[in-house]
């Protein structure tokens, strides 16, 4: 990482660029819409061996990548023959399968925009993003199909423009089609593809943003092939052959560049888990050997926690990638430990509107809770809580961040979108972070919940933190509660919900007894006094994303522990 002089005289805000960090690396992004970059390599690797697998099927469900190849086309010809045009969205709502990967494809490949929406949504949330994208098709599964046909239903949309991606033995849905009547069986050869400009529009994307309420960023086709082909460089420099394991959901920023694009751009033998579900995890890695996966900090605390034959199940586990959330570096250092020797925890930082911006590389061990360097073709700058630009290294502020894989614009367009650039074309994430004086980064909360005890700024993930770090503490989330004092002034005190942990699964007699109060001393005896804790309670479970990071906003209706 390095310091990047200005790039011109005529730039109003000179002081910022001075002080630009910039990755050490720089790639060339090819100039590919995402159909022609995931398929350019077929000839440079066995097509026709697995490449999409359901695990818990053996290999008697899989896909290879030249029956990949030839279903994406004649879906593309099947929805140009239904009327799907360039800037059409089709929604894409579906656990992880292994068609996912080929629907998604198809849809971009036609020209028309994918949104991959969360299969657990409700019925109101569906309404919601139906209105704002106006779907023309819906490609969903029986499992999930009662919220979507909810919302359709108020927004208009007809049964029959709803696909199911069914499994054998499900059972159709009235008015409703299956996905394989729109294949259409003869194509031409080669594919006669029209490809799309790098900043059409490919897909939207569901985010928090930084502020108000949940966002549709617009992701172009250059986004998604940058990010795959910065990822295919790290991919390129590994000494083994990789295979991953994929149970975090594939429409979400982190995991779908790895499950959707890289399998077939590099025949990378991909194994897909509709969610996480421990015995099934255990079962792929050890029965396949499965070298690489993504997970988030709460997948992270349950597999290292195994103990006896559940640990050795992971052994082959070379390379683990964790966003979502910071890691903690207690609980980073014990799953290395589960893994074969060698093994690398790497973390990640990223955002949905300008992919992934950090990474440990697969060959550096590091357990000091950083989420790694710039990744290539980033730029980031830092600025501090009065508004100036942060010099120096080692101290905290707001990550600015401007990358190849940069959103569009958010949907509707309206002031999310001017606030959310500075003058420079830099993206506010929202995060805050500093850069060690080795370069690498650390997480050091969100803007939003940084909170203020007596004046001074504390933030809730440096006490998670220190909590998680217990042995005796599964989860945690640290929130502001505003007090008035006797002076008749409101100030902030500290407190926090707890899970209580019980470390391979034995009910011990330290961890019954677990008590606020040792809670605190322990809290006390890591932390300033301003970071102490006034109140602890226990509870079930934080509100957690999928993503692992915690859904503040839903504190306050956890249910307490008996």
């Amino acid at each position: 990482m390095s310091f990047s002089p200005p790039r011109s005289e005529d730039h109003v805000n000179q002081q910022a660029h001075q002080y630009v960090r910039t990755a050490t690396k720089s790639l060339v992004i090819p100039p590919a819409d995402i159909f022609t970059f995931a398929f350019a390599n077929l000839g440079q690797y066995d097509k026709n061996k697995p490449i999409f697998v359901h695990p818990r099927n053996d290999e008697s469900e899989s896909i290879s990548a030249s029956q990949a190849y030839l279903v994406v086309c004649q879906l593309i010809e099947g929805l140009k023959e239904l009327g799907v045009k360039e800037g059409d969205c089709v929604i894409l709502h579906s656990y992880n399968n292994i068609w996912y990967p080929l629907v998604y494809l198809a849809i971009v490949g036609s020209g028309a925009c994918v949104s991959g929406v969360n299969p657990a949504y409700t019925s109101s949330e569906l309404e919601r993003h139906f209105k704002l994208t106006k779907p023309k098709l819906i490609f969903t599964q029986t499992r999930c199909i009662k919220p979507v046909l909810e919302a359709a239903s108020i927004c208009d949309i007809s049964k029959s423009d709803v696909f199911l991606i069914g499994g054998e033995g499900d059972a159709p849905i009235e008015g409703c089609r299956n996905w394989r009547s729109l294949l259409v069986d003869s194509v031409e050869h080669p594919f006669n593809h029209h490809p799309q400009s790098g900043g059409s529009l490919a897909a939207y994307a569901t985010t928090s943003g930084t502020t108000g309420l949940p966002k549709v960023a617009m992701i172009p086709h250059r986004y998604i092939v940058a990010q795959a082909a910065i990822l295919e460089d790290q991919y390129n420099a590994r000494p083994y052959q990789p295979s991953q394991l994929i149970c975090l959901p594939v429409f979400h920023a982190f995991a779908s560049p790895l499950a959707l694009v890289l399998p077939l751009r590099l025949g990378i033998p991909t194994y897909f888990l509709p969610k996480f579900h421990l015995p099934d995890f255990l079962h792929a890695v050890n029965k396949f050997g499965i070298t690489d996966a993504p997970i988030v900090p709460p997948i992270a605390g349950i597999l290292a926690q195994l103990g006896g034959l559940d640990a050795h199940s992971i052994r082959f586990l070379r390379y683990v990638i964790c966003a979502g959330a910071v890691l903690n570096p207690v609980v980073q250092a014990t799953l290395i430990k589960r893994l074969r020797p060698g093994a690398v925890v790497a973390q990640c930082w990223g955002t949905t509107e300008a992919g992934w911006h950090t990474l440990h590389g697969w060959s550096e061990k590091n357990d000091t809770g950083t989420v790694g360097r710039l990744l290539p073709n980033m730029e980031m700058k830092l600025i501090g809580a009065n508004g100036d630009i942060v010099k120096e290294h080692n101290k905290v502020g707001e990550a600015l961040i401007r990358s190849p894989t940069m959103f569009l614009s958010y949907l509707p367009k309206g002031k999310a979108n001017r606030d959310s650039f500075d003058s420079d074309g830099f993206y506010r994430t929202g995060d805050l972070v500093l850069i060690r004086d080795d370069n690498k980064v650390v997480h050091a909360g969100r803007c939003k919940e940084i909170l203020k005890v007596n004046g001074w700024q504390v933030s809730p993930t440096e006490v998670e933190s220190v909590l998680e770090s217990h042995p005796l503490i599964a989860d945690a989330a640290v929130y502001g509660v505003s007090c008035e004092d006797p002076n008749g002034t409101y100030q902030t005190i500290l407190c926090a919900y707890v899970v209580q942990g019980f470390p391979e699964g034995r009910f011990t007699q330290a961890a019954m007894n677990l008590s606020e109060d040792d809670i605190k001393a322990f809290v006390a005896s890591k932390l300033i006094s301003y970071k102490h804790l006034k109140e602890v309670k226990f509870v079930k479970a934080i509100p957690r994303a999928l993503t692992g990071k915690i859904l503040r906003t839903r504190l306050g209706i956890v249910e307490e522990a008996e």
